[in-house]
């Protein structure tokens, strides 16, 4: 299957330094895309970064959920294997840092994988259906991205030949995989659980915003006007994309855009920041409020939004943003376009943070439309070449927001929309 990267893939291995792109980097994000889709369905997914991760062992019985019963865990071997061969470094050297108007601080993007790959996929089960992987794979495509560091910009993939998958081949995958039969073979159990705090399809909104600009437009956008002519830069745009992200999301964060998610309550807003944004700092994992060290016991720390002592495992430290802004692609002659996309879930926190995400989603869309009461001021962001900003699509599972479904309540026929993109 032949792949063609439209943003720059993330190629980093453990050490964030590879100049190859790594299998394992897609399959972690693949596995991602295939948990929110089983979400979506009351399927349960854990979480392979947490403690809770399979498998759970009780007695001298072991419980797998359904995304570890096809990409492995400890004790069963991963379903499929996945070869990736092509692609060529944008750069090389260190990372760019991107400062756009009135920061001290700025973006920094590394090098990726650009240009066109090949993706082998080959059984290693005879229960594999390959569409346990394709379809995951041509939603990405579609609305999202793949690999890591999708909040910056990285990720944005066409198909070539897309395959055509029905949904309905993927709920009889699943129910093969999950067959009590087979199971039982392999001597182990089916895991159930609470899919709460997890991304789920059902949470995510997916925008594509288009824009007609002259030759050389990239050169005003908000940041990179000042390193228009660093070699990393040329490098990037020769590649085909440009990384508009840190004008986009510095707006959002810090600019005009605190308008469509602020409170009046400053503390909250800085929790709400860093659940919404994402953050370096360490952070209470309850509250998502900084924390400092403990006086009393340094080995740990103390939350003072929380007012209480907590151990270094109840902390988070780099926690990656819930919205996602691709750079942008050509589509056509001066016309390109870009997708922010991201889950925003409805769980506890949000709502002791008073953070209302139906009026954050319905400001964001407004705003994007450029109906709302706060508008993206796009001639300051990505210069005054472009013109012509809309709105193209919205995609949402809330029938009075989709721009292709607003009528549907039937998870099936939503997710099978997205495989058929518009």
């Amino acid at each position: 299957m032949e792949v063609e990267i439209k943003t720059p893939i993330w190629t980093g291995d453990v050490d964030q330094k590879s100049e190859f792109l790594q299998s394992t980097g897609i399959v972690g994000s693949l596995r991602w895309w295939t948990e929110a889709i089983l979400r979506s369905i009351d399927k349960y997914a854990c979480d392979p970064t947490g403690d809770g991760r399979c498998p759970d062992e009780k007695g001298n019985e072991k419980y797998y959920c359904s995304a570890c019963l096809i990409f492995g865990a400890t004790g069963i071997r991963r379903m499929f294997k996945l070869d990736v061969n092509g692609g060529k470094h944008v750069f090389t050297g260190s990372a760019l840092n991107i400062k756009p108007s009135g920061r001290n601080k700025g973006w920094y993007l590394g090098s990726g994988v650009v240009g066109k790959i090949n993706l082998k996929i080959t059984s290693l089960d005879r229960d594999f259906d390959e569409s346990l992987i394709l379809l995951p794979l041509i939603i990405a495509s579609n609305w999202g991205g793949i690999g890591a560091k999708t909040q910056h910009g990285y990720g944005v993939i066409k198909i070539e030949d897309c395959p055509r998958i029905d949904f309905t081949s993927f709920r009889e995958a699943i129910e093969k995989v999950t067959n009590q039969e087979r199971l039982s073979k392999l001597r182990i159990k089916l895991r159930y659980g609470s899919n709460n705090e997890l991304p789920d399809l059902r949470e995510m909104f997916f925008a594509k915003i288009q824009f007609e600009a002259e030759n050389g437009w990239w050169r005003n956008v908000d940041g990179i006007a000042s390193r228009s002519n660093d070699p990393r830069i040329l490098a990037w745009i020769d590649s085909g994309s440009v990384p508009i992200v840190p004008a986009v999301k510095n707006w959002l964060r810090y600019g005009g855009g605190t308008k469509l998610w602020k409170t009046t309550n400053q503390n909250q807003n800085e929790r709400i920041e860093n659940w919404l944004f994402g953050t370096t700092e360490k952070i209470c994992s309850s509250c998502y409020g900084r924390v400092r060290k403990n006086k009393s016991d340094p080995r740990n720390f103390w939350c003072p939004n929380c007012n209480r002592p907590i151990r270094r495992e109840e902390t988070f430290e780099r926690i990656a943003s819930k919205i996602n802004v691709s750079c942008a692609y050509p589509v056509s002659d001066n016309l390109w376009e870009f997708r922010i996309w991201g889950w925003i879930p409805k769980n506890k926190l949000s709502e002791e943070l008073k953070f209302n995400r139906e009026d954050f989603l319905t400001n964001l869309k407004q705003a994007l439309s450029g109906s709302g009461h706060v508008t993206f001021p796009w001639s300051r962001l990505l210069g005054d070449q472009t013109k012509n900003h809309k709105l193209r699509v919205w995609r949402e599972f809330k029938p009075s927001e989709d721009a292709i479904k607003p009528s549907e309540n039937n998870v099936d026929n939503y997710v099978q929309s997205l495989l058929e993109e518009e």
